[in-house]
């Protein structure tokens, strides 16, 4: 298969991927309960030395699609849609440390005894990794015949296993494994970001920039409609 028609798509699929992105990284309670759900189980994966644990927290983490939107954003180049996508990132990394430090302050498992966290270590070899993760991730949620790939997909993107680790170092106060751990993640979520930004170039995707900010907007209204049924059903409660 020629190297252009593998990254050749209709703008049909291109308009999809947004609509999907856009939704899957919405910031709802469902998507930040997922978060803080995926960094518990990832979390007693990591202090009880489960890979089985720690896999299966990386299937639940919806980590992936703000990171997906964000570089979305930046290939189309479009202002509202960077900022949208970095505040939903920042906001659910904030919540899956928090979470990972509390976890971490309760337990009585010094974190240096899993042998888990000493593979997360930072290297040329982890970002590669993560940029050839990256790679896969983002061809395969935008391919639509490759949806039935996307579980195996999430485990090969190891985001949530290091940002969960910072915490648990943190609270243990490991400051070797916190600055391994650290370098780690940030190897990881660059490396992501730099493969989905290439595939979305080759895919051309500055030509969904109308339906991506169409989506976004669309998103905009919701939460302000919810906000303002929730300032009434406020005022209806004091008047009662």
């Amino acid at each position: 298969m020629p190297i252009g028609n593998l990254f050749k798509i209709n703008q049909y699929n291109r308009n999809k991927f947004c609509t999907k992105v856009i939704d899957a990284s919405a910031p709802s309670a469902d998507f930040y309960f997922l978060v803080v759900m995926s960094t518990i189980i990832v979390a007693m994966g990591i202090l009880s030395a489960n890979i089985i644990l720690v896999i299966g927290g990386m299937l639940v983490t919806p980590l992936l699609s703000p990171i997906l939107a964000l570089s979305l954003g930046i290939v189309i180049n479009e202002k509202r849609v960077i900022i949208r996508s970095l505040r939903i990132l920042l906001t659910a990394l904030i919540l899956a440390f928090i979470v990972s430090l509390v976890v971490g302050l309760v337990s009585h498992i010094p974190i240096s005894r899993s042998e888990i966290i000493f593979i997360m270590k930072p290297s040329l070899f982890t970002l590669l990794i993560a940029i050839v993760a990256g790679l896969a991730a983002s061809y395969a949620w935008v391919k639509p015949v490759l949806t039935d790939t996307l579980p195996g997909v999430a485990v090969t993107v190891t985001l949530i296993p290091p940002l969960t680790a910072i915490g648990l170092a943190l609270a243990h106060a490991e400051w070797g494994i916190l600055r391994d751990v650290l370098g780690a993640f940030c190897l990881n979520i660059i490396g992501i970001i730099l493969a989905c930004i290439l595939v979305f170039s080759l895919m051309e995707f500055y030509k969904a920039k109308r339906q991506a900010v169409e989506e976004v907007k669309e998103e905009e209204k919701v939460i302000k409609k919810e906000k303002k049924i929730k300032e009434i059903n406020k005022i209806n409660k004091k008047a009662d």
